[in-house]
């Protein structure tokens, strides 16, 4: 396994991948849905958002990079290693390399814990124990939370607080690469805009390369040098974040520019009624 520190370390490849869902028996004239259509995708150093709107495959692409599905066709590779191939210890090995933020923080963090057993398990699981305590402290003071809360329950924390939690555990490991899954959608609109300018700030401090899967070309353009936008599992088109309006042609990222300059109307909208009131 390579050294985690370097961002070459992580590459991710995707090489012909495909995902096919049948809606019945073949035999009985079942039909196939591709998720995810002979993908070929190489995230090298950049900060990459995959965007698109419900169904293009983003979730997909998750549990493939994760190992929690596997490709009806091709094959995908973090460090070099292929997914498929991998032994057990040397998918734990990647773990180090290669952390998600989940989409639902609350439901994702186990009820059973404290914030500090939630925080000390990937510790525990990847042998990272020495000086654990002072990583744990560190950790939850980089994401912006008081160490009272370390004996909270899942339960007792906001829906901020909760995310905090879930970037703070993906954090203690030190990965070279965070995937962020929608990490704001479950968010008030004050909280999103914390939680994107932590991340900003993660991203410099830390040395880290994000993949941001989102359906928010908002977010994407403050966080990403890249956008890759997914429509029906294909990549339907690429380009550097700044000039994603004026650049890019294609109906389905124009579609994703409509609906944010529809969105940031409607904010603008809100904030006068609220004023007047």
């Amino acid at each position: 396994m390579h050294n985690h520190i370097k961002a070459e370390s992580a590459e991710i490849r995707f090489e012909q991948v495909s995902v096919h869902y049948w809606s019945g028996a073949r035999w009985l004239g079942g039909k196939v849905f591709k998720a995810v259509d002979n993908l070929n995708l190489v995230v090298e150093k950049n900060n990459l958002a995959i965007v698109g709107p419900s169904g293009a495959g983003k979730s997909t692409l998750i549990e493939l990079l994760f190992g929690l599905r596997q490709p009806t066709i091709g094959e995908v590779f973090v460090c070099g290693f292929s997914l498929s191939a991998c032994s057990s210890e040397q998918r734990r090995q990647l773990c180090q390399h290669i952390q998600l933020i989940p989409q639902e923080p609350q439901s994702s963090l186990n009820p059973h814990y404290t914030v500090y057993h939630i925080l000390l398990e990937p510790l525990k699981n990847l042998g990272l124990m020495q000086d654990a305590d002072k990583k744990i402290k560190q950790v939850l003071n980089d994401v912006g939370l008081n160490l009272n809360l370390l004996e909270c329950s899942p339960q007792q924390l906001s829906v901020g607080q909760a995310q905090r939690v879930a970037i703070a555990r993906a954090l203690i490991v030190e990965p070279c690469v965070l995937v962020a899954d929608e990490p704001t959608s479950s968010l008030d609109p004050v909280s999103r805009k914390q939680i994107l300018n932590l991340l900003k700030h993660l991203q410099k401090s830390r040395c880290m390369r994000l993949i941001l899967v989102t359906h928010d070309l908002s977010a994407a353009q403050d966080l990403c040098d890249e956008i890759l936008v997914l429509e029906n599992g294909k990549v339907v088109d690429r380009h550097n974040a700044k000039g994603l309006k004026t650049n890019s042609k294609h109906s389905m990222t124009q579609a994703l520019l409509n609906a944010q300059n529809k969105n940031h109307k409607f904010t603008q909208w809100n904030k006068e009624i609220v004023y007047e009131i």
